[in-house]
């Protein structure tokens, strides 16, 4: 094992069990192994991005690993799912893609993309997002399998929100392979345009289509894993959503007025109908939305939070009636 001190490749020639015997003995080793893997990893994406003109902004990976505290191999992940998509390779892209269904991956992701407010992770994100338009279509075509379905709307609502554009897609075409692809892209340009007549069509469509219902119903609990992601889209019976709670509330925070029409009409009811205790923390989101009812700028925003505030009060039917009856 001696003679591996002197060869510097030395970590990718030594074996597994010798390497776990060094760890064990010598202070340090084990905190170089995993540096230097994950600095290889780094630098091997950005070879591989760099190879199709596109660049990484190293510091900006810097800031978000030590400063905001972003897992580094999340971030790592997210570039190697750009790296698949400007490679254009349909099958290692949906494999990627489909892991991003959760709140801290999304959260990785979005810096690739370029749509988390700060610290983009590539300096121009414009050719990952032609490559991922490109893709979408690809993915639609493999109807049968769940990783392209969570894979096509992962690329959707990211491209929404980067581009502010809606999809080529209409809630009358909606269909079992592609709901969840309309509601992400719907989100996402929601988000992007703080248009206020969007978040309140979507909210009609959920409650006329049980299709795209079922899905609005599936999407939070599974994206905050209080559920694990099924392909039918089901759910269990009885659930606690703690973690959806505690997302709900982070994003009626920080959202714009728009989002908070889709949370008010939409996605609160919808949770309440599946968890009336709201992950326990009913009270919590009752206080939470009349802090954000002093912020809002559209009045359709005000009116809606008015509305939910209504519900959880008991006052709706005092108040001639929510609309939230059928939650």
């Amino acid at each position: 094992m001696c003679r591996l001190w002197d060869n510097p490749d030395w970590l990718d020639r030594v074996k597994g069990s010798s390497l776990q015997a060094i760890v064990a003995v010598v202070p340090g080793v084990g905190e170089y192994v995993l540096g230097f893997s994950l600095a290889d990893r780094r630098n091997r994406l950005a070879d591989r991005l760099s190879r199709h003109g596109v660049e990484v902004d190293g510091e900006a990976f810097r800031r978000l690993v030590q400063e905001r505290r972003v897992p580094e191999q999340y971030l790592s992940n997210a570039l190697d799912t750009a790296a698949c998509l400007l490679d254009g390779d349909i099958r290692p892209a949906a494999a990627h893609l489909a892991r991003f269904w959760g709140r801290e991956q999304d959260y990785a992701l979005g810096f690739v993309f370029g749509n988390n407010d700060t610290d983009a992770l590539l300096r121009d994100a414009s050719s990952l997002v032609l490559a991922a338009s490109e893709m979408v279509g690809r993915l639609g075509e493999r109807s049968n399998s769940f990783h392209a379905i969570v894979a096509q709307a992962n690329l959707m609502h990211h491209i929404s929100r980067s581009t502010g554009q809606p999809a080529e897609l209409e809630a009358e075409d909606v269909s079992r392979n592609t709901a969840l692809a309309f509601r992400s892209s719907v989100i996402g340009q929601i988000m992007a345009t703080n248009d206020a007549d969007l978040a309140a069509g979507y909210g009609r469509t959920v409650k006329s289509s049980p299709l795209v219902a079922m899905v609005e119903d599936w999407a939070f609990p599974t994206y905050t894993h209080d559920a694990k992601p099924t392909p039918d889209f089901s759910l269990p019976r009885s659930l606690l959503l703690r973690q959806t709670a505690a997302e709900v509330l982070r994003e009626v925070e920080q959202y714009n007025d728009a989002y908070l029409i889709y949370l008010s009409e939409t996605s609160i009811p919808t949770v309440l109908a599946r968890d009336e205790t709201f992950g326990l923390r009913r009270d919590e989101l009752r206080s939470t939305l009349r802090a954000r009812r002093e912020r809002v700028l559209l009045p359709e925003a005000a009116h809606a939070c008015d509305g939910i505030l209504a519900t959880l009060d008991g006052t709706a039917h005092a108040l001639g009636g929510s609309g939230f009856d059928q939650w």
